[in-house]
């Protein structure tokens, strides 16, 4: 990063959304920065990822106290040295680490159909929605019974999780396509949930 923003509109690590707009007007009246660069430093401010950035490349420096012209003496002290802040030790790793789960999250599990429904069940009593989503989607993806009754309640599973992390418009996606099921019970399940999604939605 060329220019830090912060050093480019005047403006604090603290500074509110507010404080970086009537910065961004000031700079542009001083035209000490190209247009340009003044409104790079304004949306990387802006974007939380690019703000973390800004924060660890600024220097932390001591504030220097005014003096004398004819007093040099604070030019022959040592510079300070950069201290980077602990908070960023292991950036790098982490953000690797978050990549990894994110590909791992769009592969299909190694494991079969059978295990892969009995995880999805229990993940789903022991509330860890997305790892009961994960295991439930694969298991109907590699289902070929589309009328047994574990596939059923894999489906019927699924709706219910959806519902409760707030993919309302998956939960009816999957309602509408059981509500055309071969088996009575499930078209009318289906039915009924499917009246009382919509209402959920209609009042988000």
């Amino acid at each position: 990063m060329e220019y830090n923003p912060y050093d480019i509109l005047g403006v604090s690590p603290a500074a509110s959304k507010a404080e970086i707009a009537k910065a961004v007007a000031m700079a542009m009246k001083q035209k000490k920065h190209p247009v340009d660069i003044i409104a790079k430093a304004q949306k990387s401010l802006l974007k939380p990822e690019e703000r973390i950035i800004a924060d660890y490349l600024r220097p932390i420096l001591p504030t220097i106290k005014q003096f004398k012209y004819s007093d040099l003496s604070a030019l022959l002290q040592p510079a300070p040295k950069l201290m980077l802040l602990p908070e960023f030790d292991g950036l790098d790793q982490a953000i690797v680490q978050a990549a990894q789960e994110e590909r791992l999250e769009r592969e299909p599990l190694p494991m079969t159909l059978l295990e892969l429904f009995t995880e999805g069940i229990i993940a789903c009593k022991e509330e860890r929605y997305p790892k009961a989503i994960k295991y439930l989607e694969d298991y109907c993806q590699g289902s070929t019974d589309q009328n047994s009754k574990d596939y059923i309640q894999a489906q019927m599973s699924l709706i219910k999780v959806y519902k409760i992390v707030g993919q309302l418009e998956r939960a009816i996606e999957l309602c509408q396509l059981l509500t055309n099921h071969t088996h009575l019970q499930v078209q009318t399940w289906a039915t009924k949930t499917l009246v009382m999604l919509s209402k959920e939605v209609s009042h988000v």
